[in-house]
């Protein structure tokens, strides 16, 4: 796949399917002044969204669709506009979870859904059991220890069909090698997503269908007859990222008042006073994270291409895309 944003023929809708609002809830960074993940609002997503060039819009914040919400509240008749969420479905065996992007849901499959996230088995069964549309999103970002790599992969290849391709915050080399999962396992498919915590980023990734109404589009996806297409994150892309969300909370309280609309103002004023004060310590410390976050996936990516040759070589390709089905 090039990267870059391709341009595709009439009859083709487009969608950056992994996005973030202040409605992901708190970052687990800096815990101490209570920053949120991100400090999109979800009508600011929408409308810079449709103006870089996506003929559907969705939210997929961290185990919440309040955002979604909040938009369809105030734009009831969106007709390019479908509730998506991002589940964090926990792995005890594994001692890790999973980010799970799923889309075109209710309310009351929300709810379900988060009551059965801890268990990672039954989540699976009640999105298939109920045909809702689901992928796993950033493969590395759950990697497990070594002890657990190759059992890791085999269970999430046989847990899924459709696999998040490419990651705008995220480097080449791991988006390489998910472009490549559909050549050793037929029957999976890909999705791509900006993955954007700020408004920088949002549609630099993004999945088309052949369909001309969001229906036609999510059937499509449903079947994986998708075209992803982007540009690949890079330090800098992410590192801009972080400070963003930085500076966005600090304007949040200072002037905004959008997000953090129900701290005393005794806490206002300590946090924002607190947070300049530790800005050296954010920056110097987003760098640290992020190189070894970087150096991870290196040894990640490592571990991935053994499994996966592996698997392969071994003949059980094929049986685990039968178990997906």
């Amino acid at each position: 796949m090039a990267e870059k944003l391709i341009e595709l023929s009439d009859g083709f809708l487009k969608a950056d399917m992994h996005c973030h609002t202040f409605h992901s809830g708190l970052t687990g960074h800096m815990k101490v002044f209570e920053p949120m993940d991100s400090y999109n609002s979800p009508e600011d997503l929408y409308q810079l969204a449709k103006k870089r060039g996506m003929d559907l819009v969705t939210i997929t914040d961290h185990d919440s669709i309040d955002g979604c919400l909040s938009f369809l509240n105030s734009h009831p008749d969106a007709q390019d506009f479908f509730i998506g969420e991002e589940v964090t479905v926990q792995l005890p065996e594994f001692k890790t979870s999973v980010h799970v992007g799923v889309y075109d849901i209710t309310e009351n499959q929300h709810r379900e859904i988060q009551r059965l996230r801890k268990n990672f088995d039954e989540t699976i069964t009640y999105l298939r059991q109920n045909k809702i549309i689901h992928g796993l999103n950033h493969f590395f970002h759950g990697f497990p220890a070594p002890i657990h790599g190759q059992e890791f992969v085999e269970r999430m290849i046989s847990s899924f069909d459709l696999f998040e391709g490419l990651n705008g915050a995220i480097d080449k080399g791991p988006n390489l090698l998910m472009q490549r999962l559909p050549e050793f396992f037929p029957g999976k498919s890909l999705v791509a997503g900006s993955d954007a915590h700020t408004l920088l980023r949002l549609g630099t990734c993004y999945t088309a269908c052949k369909a001309n109404t969001k229906q036609e589009f999510l059937n499509e996806l449903r079947k994986g007859e998708t075209i992803i297409a982007g540009y690949y994150g890079r330090f800098s892309f992410v590192f801009n990222d972080a400070m963003g969300v930085y500076l966005s909370y600090f304007r949040d309280l200072v002037f905004k008042r959008n997000v953090h609309i129900h701290w005393p103002l005794w806490k206002e004023i300590r946090n924002a006073l607190g947070w300049i004060v530790c800005l050296p310590v954010f920056f110097g410390g987003a760098l640290a994270g992020l190189l070894t976050s970087r150096v991870m996936e290196r040894s990640r990516e490592k571990e991935f291409q053994k499994y996966i040759a592996e698997l392969s070589t071994s003949g059980s390709g094929g049986d685990l895309c039968m178990q997906s089905r």
